[in-house]
């Protein structure tokens, strides 16, 4: 087996090791299952990394969730009971996957059961499971009854008609509580107790503890079906049945106002204006569901968590949640249709992938005067029927809520809180509204009443002096949610600058109508001159400006988290969050005292960087140029001369992705040396991906120079040298020793002795030639004959 090892490594520098490992593997299969003992299965986790190996890691657990094996980007062979079911998981700490020729490979008894070189934050792969345990190994479903055995037994099934199919756990002798979901795909096993993620989902129907599902399915679309029970409710087996109930009938005439997209058979519902029915939807805010579930928890807070504005920074977040359950008690549904149907109500482009409905859900806090405290933001990730039974019809792949039914987030879901972690001791009004901005649905059909669409309550906020863990109580007496213009349900707000329903917005810099490239481009030339701070501009709220808020707009352009064209402040400022995962740093490498240059490096391991600022100390920069690649990290780069600040963004959505090594960064050339040392004097701002700051560092040491020939002396001894710097030979003169010097040594950086030079015996000028130093900075030192030490800089350029 040792020889195996070493042999599999060797091959695996090759530009052959797949094809040879895999016939290795084969050929060796005999003896590698042997290495186990008996009853036992040999698995053999397999791992080429990429240049980020430090990213990857994995284990293996059992059934029970028992981690038995784990590492990280080697891999290892275990052995585990024959036939016992175990999940292989693989991770990425940045989510950005192994890079191709790197990948993983799993087998188990020499046959290969998982592989993957592909983008991912993590996967997860069951092997020698039983088919229904997991999502990716699924028992085929057909029409009847069936009987789910295990705790989340999963089922597939593929129709061959588009229509109404019924899955219920209803009337068939359940008596604990159950629970169903369908998705459109395995969505990485999951096992969430909620809707987050589901194509349809119902818990709780008209039939006590047990669950009812009517679902429009889609013909020749794979459906994952799990039939399972609320927190291990059920000790037993889940009888369940799946039947189709026949084709969607409705309103199919698009002039009708209950018109039904998905109705095949048309069942005479059709109406019109001006029928009293016409009037429209309305959504409605459950206020004793809302403040029955009144709580406050921790949260760490995950990349999306922060990406997304749920959370406001990285680190443990205490946040006050509650369950927002909505009813359309209007006479119409309310219809939203398909992402892909109505691009404009949805956005896409997120970190968790999956459509967010936008104005759904907004969720505002309020001091006393009126004045909104930065508490977080809600997205509807889905909107859909959950009431059950036969009025439900909308699901994540056809969102509405029907007339009569109702939508429910419960608290603990993704995002359904307020972070209240940094929220000031006093009294607050937290408002809770749905479709806050008074928006159609998909159909035109706007809501016959907003007021009922918000709800307010005031609390009083305060945090533990001794363990500032928060806690809150609700005050009496508070008045329903009015706007700022005082319309109650109105959908007036104060602007950046605080004037209500004003048009200011942030980081709309040369006062147009909208964020854009222009203002980008604007900041920088504040950042680059003399930008003055204000309310809308300073959109990171820390009271000043730098490349931070320059990324922020940038961000907010490219990945807006709203593309209706209805609100125009689509992304939520201030905006101030550090990820303490992407701590960055500069560094000195190298000077030319010919060209006048210093050239600096960045150290990213894990940040990717799309902009950064920092200043000199010791140099007047006349110039600046980028080193990075410029195909990779476009960059509009410059400095500020008032302030010898080197500022530099992406000109597009790119970053200078994270590399495990420092790398080039920018050239700073300068006019004058101003001091005997050149310093990277500080960071102002590196900005990275996600609309984030990361912490920064200086590595690395100063550059001591002495360019005008002024010596560093001691209280006795001086040493002056002309020129410097210099490419070949130097003139010295040795001032107040006591007789001539014993011994005067040029030394390298680290202090080793690169030259000895002969002192003549007269105190004049003479000459040295220092030809056959290499360029760089080195100390003269002189030693008298009391041993008093002085010393001077020579820098050694290259001819």
């Amino acid at each position: 087996m040792m020889y195996l090892s070493v042999l599999i490594k060797h091959l695996m520098k090759k530009s052959f090791r797949f094809a040879l490992l895999a016939c290795l593997l084969s050929f060796f299969g005999s003896r590698v299952h042997a290495s186990c003992p008996g009853g036992q299965s040999q698995v053999i986790v397999h791992i080429i990394p990429d240049s980020y190996p430090g990213e990857i890691s994995w284990n293996i657990q059992n059934q029970a969730g028992t981690i038995v094996a784990s590492g990280g980007s080697v891999g290892d062979t275990i052995c585990v009971p024959t036939g016992s079911c175990n999940v292989f998981n693989m991770f990425d700490s940045y989510g950005d996957g192994i890079f191709a020729p790197g990948g993983f490979w799993l087998y188990v008894d020499g046959a290969l059961v998982a592989q993957s070189t592909g983008a991912y934050s993590s996967l997860a792969f069951p092997f020698s499971c039983p088919a229904g345990t997991y999502c990716s190994s699924p028992l085929p479903l057909t029409y009847g009854n069936h009987v789910a055995q295990y705790d989340n037994s999963w089922y597939e099934f593929t129709p061959d008609s588009t229509g109404n199919y019924r899955i219920t756990t209803c009337g068939l002798g359940n008596t604990c509580d159950t629970k169903i979901w369908v998705y459109n795909s395995c969505n990485g096993n999951s096992l969430d107790e909620g809707p987050p993620g589901t194509f349809a989902y119902n818990d709780n129907a008209n039939c006590a503890l047990q669950a009812d599902l009517s679902v429009v399915l889609m013909a020749g679309t794979n459906y994952k079906i799990r039939v399972g029970d609320n927190l291990d409710n059920c000790s037993g087996n889940i009888t369940f049945s799946f039947n189709y109930t026949g084709p969607v009938s409705g309103c199919t005439d698009p002039a009708s106002c209950n018109y039904n997209p998905l109705a095949s058979i048309d069942d005479g519902s059709c109406i019109y204006f001006p029928n009293p029915l016409c009037a429209g939807p309305d959504l409605e805010f459950d206020s004793l569901a809302f403040v029955n579930s009144l709580s406050i928890t921790s949260h760490t807070a995950t990349t999306c968590d922060v990406a997304e504005g749920c959370l406001l920074d990285y680190g443990n977040r205490w946040v006050i949640q509650f369950t927002s359950k909505i009813d359309n008690v209007g006479t119409l549904d309310y219809y939203l249709g398909t992402p892909g149907a109505n691009p404009t109500m949805f956005n896409t482009n997120n970190c968790h992938g999956h459509a967010h409905y936008e104005g759904y859900g907004d969720y505002r806090l309020f001091d006393m005067n009126n004045n909104m405290i930065p508490a977080g933001h809600k997205n509807g990730y889905c909107v859909m029927d959950l009431c059950g039974g036969p009025v439900a019809q909308y699901t994540c792949g056809n969102m509405g809520i029907s007339s009569g039914c109702f939508d429910v987030y419960g608290a603990g879901t993704q995002c359904q809180w307020i972070d209240i972690t940094d929220v000031p001791d006093g009294d607050y009004r937290l408002a809770v509204i749905i479709n806050a901005y008074h928006l159609p649905d998909a159909m035109g059909h706007m809501e016959i009443n907003h007021v009922n669409n918000a709800l307010q309550v005031c609390m009083h906020i305060s945090h533990n002096p001794s363990t500032g863990v928060p806690s809150f109580t609700l005050l009496p007496n508070c008045q329903p949610y009015t706007d700022c213009l005082g319309i109650p349900g109105g959908v007036a707000v104060t602007d950046c600058a605080g004037n209500c329903n004003g048009s200011g917005i942030y980081g709309n810099v040369i006062a147009d109508t909208a964020l854009n490239q222009l203002d980008v481009d604007e900041y920088m030339n504040m950042l680059l001159t003399t930008g003055s701070t204000t309310l809308c501009n300073d959109l990171s709220g820390n009271g000043s400006l730098t490349v931070y808020d320059a990324a922020l707009a940038a961000w907010c352009m490219d990945n807006p988290a709203s593309n209706n064209p209805n609100l125009n402040n689509p992304c939520s400022f201030p905006r101030n969050v550090s990820n303490p995962n992407n701590l960055t740093g500069l560094t000195i490498t190298s000077a030319n005292f010919v060209q006048n240059y210093i050239d600096i490096d960045i150290m990213n391991i894990n940040s990717d960087v799309s902009g950064y600022q920092f200043s000199m100390h010791g140099i007047n920069i006349s110039n600046v140029v980028s080193l990075a690649n410029p195909s990779a990290f476009p960059v509009q780069i410059g400095f500020n001369p008032n302030t010898n600040q080197v500022i530099a963004l992406a000109q597009t959505d790119s970053n200078l992705l994270h590399q495990a090594t420092a790398h080039a960064l920018c050239r700073v050339y300068f006019n004058q040396v101003t001091d005997t040392m050149i310093c990277i004097d500080s960071i102002y701002d590196i900005s990275v991906r996600n609309g984030e700051r990361a912490p920064t560092f200086i590595y690395g040491n100063c550059l001591s120079v002495n360019p005008s020939g002024i010596s560093e002396s001691s209280e006795r001894g001086r040493i002056t040298l002309q020129p410097n710097p210099s490419s070949g030979s130097i003139r010295l003169h040795l001032d107040n020793f006591d007789g001539s010097p014993k011994s005067l040594r040029i030394l390298d950086a680290v202090g080793r002795e690169a030259m000895l030079i002969p002192v003549p015996q007269t105190q004049q000028w003479f000459d040295a030639d220092v030809s056959s130093l290499t360029g760089g900075v080195y100390t003269v030192e002189a030693i008298d004959q009391r041993g008093l030490r002085s010393v001077t800089r020579l820098i050694k350029v290259n001819p």
